[in-house]
């Protein structure tokens, strides 16, 4: 019996997310009894993943879908300026940029390597603005780059919070207050309860594959509180888009 290349891309998908979260349950376990959480994840938590990340993301939480939807919540106008927080291979940063072309498009990533295919991906951006990519630790708000304090109409961040530890959390919202103009937006877009027993059950997978404790926020639904806490205002939430992991939410704020 023929066997199709999609069906043996999904076996070899499922098997790279079984080895890793079986290889991350046991990283988190080090961890905790060390008592040291890790200081900078990469994507999909390991270096040697970073390759295959944007695979990852489309088979596992309909990546399409994702993206399309975070447009359509971002709105981008012409001649804003939008920082992509955490933007990885730079997927919703085209996305933002191919959806507004008089927008001016930024993203930072603490990440060199999944910057460096952000970067590669460029080239074949046809008749879409380019998009600025700078290495950034929005955690250290001494550290933010001084032509963009204040610059920003928008700032969003997809997939990334739940990868922050909740000091973490706090120091990267209070960065986005800061890079925010007054009245500016911030769009969080995040893992958040799941909006059914099967989902938040599913959503454990995340949580072993990612850490506990990086993602107890996320679980808990703290992450509107913690917005009101680091000053923002108009605070909305929204599930966004269901996954077989759980479910996506819409975190909105304004300055």
């Amino acid at each position: 019996m023929a066997i199709s290349s999609s069906a043996l891309g999904g076996c070899s998908l499922s098997l790279l997310l079984k080895e890793t979260i079986q290889e991350a349950v046991m990283s988190n376990i080090a961890e905790h009894e060390k008592g040291e959480p890790q200081a900078f994840v990469p994507a999909l938590r390991y270096k040697w993943a970073t390759g295959v990340y944007d695979l990852v993301i489309e088979y596992f939480t309909r990546g399409r879908a994702l993206r399309r939807l975070s447009v359509d919540a971002i709105a981008p106008e012409a001649e804003e300026t939008i920082l992509d927080l955490g933007c990885g291979t730079g997927g919703l940063s085209f996305a933002l940029a191919q959806a507004e072309l008089r927008a001016s498009i930024t993203g930072y990533d603490i990440d060199s390597d999944i910057l460096d295919l952000a970067r590669k991906k460029t080239a074949f951006q046809d008749g879409a603005p380019v998009v600025t990519f700078r290495e950034v630790n929005v955690t250290d708000t001494a550290s933010l780059p001084q032509q963009d304090i204040g610059r920003f109409d928008c700032v969003t961040s997809s997939l990334v919070f739940h990868h922050l530890t909740h000091d973490q959390k706090q120091r990267a919202l209070r960065s986005v207050h800061t890079l925010l103009r007054p009245g500016g937006r911030f769009v969080l877009i995040d893992w958040g309860p799941g909006v059914n027993m099967f989902l938040r059950a599913a959503f454990w997978l995340v949580r072993l594959l990612d850490g506990l404790a990086v993602t107890r926020d996320n679980a808990n639904g703290n992450l509107p509180d913690m917005l009101e806490e680091a000053g923002f205002e108009q605070v909305d939430t929204k599930p966004l888009l269901n996954t077989m992991f759980g479910t996506v939410w819409q975190y909105s704020a304004a300055k």
